[in-house]
C-alpha cells in the first residue's frame, strides 16, 4: 500500500501545486452523482474526474489501487480505492490498516498532522484526519479512510483551507460506500 500511496499523494501534490501557480481551474458544473461501475461508492462531483490506476506487490500479494479527482477551483478532489489482499486483511487489524494508512500517507507527502479522529462510516472502521503539507502553498489535505472488507477508501479534499472549502465540504457530505453485494449508497461521514 505504501508505495502506490506515496506514488498517489507525491502525485496529488504535485498536480493541486502546479493548478495553484498557473491559476487555470476546470470549469465547475453542476454537482452530479459519480459511481463507477464496481467501485461500491457514489460521490456528488462537478465534472468527470481523471482516473489513474497503480499497483504494486507485496509479500502478502498485489495491492490494486484507482483514483479519481478533479480539480474544482483551488481545491483538489479525489476517491481513491485500495484493494488489500484478503490474506494481509486476515493477518492484520482493521485499526491497524487504518493507522498505518494515515501514518504512511503523512509520512510519504512529508505532512504534519493538525487534527484526527476514529470514527465508523457506514458500519466500517475509519480515520478522519487533517495535515498540512511542507512548502510555501500552505495547503491541507482532509481525508476519510474508511475500510469496507479488503478495501480502503481515501476520501481526500486538497485546498488552503479545506474545512470551510465549498468543494471539500460538498465531496464529503456527499460521500457513500457499501460492502460488495451491498445494496448501494449509505452512510454519512
Amino acid at each position: 500500500m505504501r508505495s502506490s500511496r506515496a506514488w498517489c499523494a507525491k502525485t496529488a501534490e504535485l498536480l493541486a501545486l502546479a493548478a495553484l501557480l498557473v491559476g487555470a481551474a476546470a470549469p465547475v458544473g453542476e454537482w452530479a452523482v459519480f459511481e463507477p461501475r464496481d467501485g461500491r461508492f457514489a460521490v456528488e462531483m462537478p465534472g468527470a474526474p481523471a482516473v489513474e490506476r497503480d499497483s504494486h506487490w507485496t509479500p502478502v500479494g498485489r495491492i490494486a489501487m484507482t483514483k479519481y479527482w478533479l480539480r474544482v477551483g483551488d481545491a483538489l478532489l479525489a476517491v481513491e480505492l485500495h484493494d488489500i489482499p484478503a490474506v494481509a486483511a486476515a493477518l492484520v487489524s482493521d485499526d491497524r490498516i487504518l493507522d498505518q494508512a494515515r501514518d504512511s500517507l503523512l509520512r510519504d507527502v512529508r505532512g504534519t498532522l493538525i487534527e484526527g479522529r476514529v470514527l465508523e462510516f457506514s458500519g466500517a472502521p475509519a480515520r478522519d484526519f487533517r495535515y498540512r503539507l511542507p512548502g510555501q502553498a500552505q495547503l491541507e489535505e482532509r481525508v476519510l479512510a474508511v475500510l469496507v472488507d479488503t478495501r480502503l477508501y481515501l476520501l481526500t479534499g486538497m485546498a488552503r483551507a479545506p474545512v470551510s472549502d465549498p468543494g471539500v465540504e460538498h465531496l464529503f457530505a456527499s460521500f457513500r460506500c457499501w460492502r460488495e453485494g451491498g445494496s448501494g449508497p449509505a452512510g454519512r461521514p
